[in-house]
C-alpha cells in the first residue's frame, strides 16, 4: 500500500505527459504562474500540500477544483492535460488514502527547507526543492500516528536533473512538463 501510494503521487508531480503547442491568450495567463521559477514551484508545492490535506478530497467536486487549481501552476499550452491528469491522480490518492493498509486514514506531506534555481537560460529555469522530504502517514481513528514513511522528493519522483523544470510564458512563470 506504501509504493501504491507512492506511485500515485509520484504520477502526480512527475505528470509525463506531452503538451499542445497552442500560444496562450491574456486570459489564459490571468492569475497564474508566478513571478519567478522559485515562486510558481513554491507556490504548487503548497497548493498541492493543500490539496492533500482536504478532507473534502474524495469528493469529485473538490477535486476538480483543486485540478483547476493545480494546473494553473503549468504553462497555460499544457492546462488542459495537467487538469485531467491531477484529476485522475487525485482520485487516485483520495481513494488509497481512505483505505489504508494500516490504520484508518493516511496522509502525505511535502515538507522543504526552501528552494534553489540551479539553472536558468532564456525563459526556462530548473528549480531544486533544499531538503523536500515526502512524508507518508499512516493514522487511527483518533488521528493518532501509526506509522511513518519518509522518502527524499527528488528521489521519489525521479527527477534525475535534481530539479522542478519551469517555463516563461510573457511575464509570468509556470511549471513544465520538461
Amino acid at each position: 500500500m506504501i509504493a501504491r501510494a507512492l506511485v500515485v503521487f509520484t504520477l502526480l508531480l512527475a505528470l509525463a505527459l506531452v503538451g499542445c503547442g497552442a500560444e496562450p491568450t491574456e486570459q489564459e495567463l490571468a492569475g497564474a504562474g508566478g513571478s519567478s521559477p522559485r515562486a510558481v514551484v513554491e507556490s504548487f508545492l503548497e497548493d498541492l500540500n493543500l490539496a492533500m490535506a482536504d478532507p473534502e478530497l474524495a469528493q469529485p467536486n473538490a477535486r476538480r477544483v483543486w485540478a483547476e487549481r493545480l494546473a494553473g501552476h503549468f504553462a497555460p499550452s499544457e492546462r488542459a492535460d495537467q487538469r485531467a491528469a491531477i484529476g485522475e491522480m487525485l482520485a487516485g490518492f483520495a481513494a488509497s488514502t481512505a483505505s489504508p493498509a494500516v490504520g484508518s486514514k493516511a496522509t502525505l506531506e511535502i515538507t522543504y527547507s526552501g528552494t534553489e534555481l540551479i539553472e536558468q537560460q532564456g525563459g526556462r529555469a530548473l528549480v531544486r526543492v533544499v531538503n523536500g522530504v515526502l512524508t507518508l502517514r499512516f493514522l487511527d481513528d483518533e488521528g493518532e500516528v501509526l506509522r511513518e514513511r519518509t522518502g527524499g522528493l527528488t528521489e521519489v519522483i525521479g527527477q534525475a536533473s535534481g530539479g522542478l523544470p519551469t517555463l516563461q510564458v510573457g511575464g509570468s512563470w509556470f511549471m513544465t512538463e520538461g
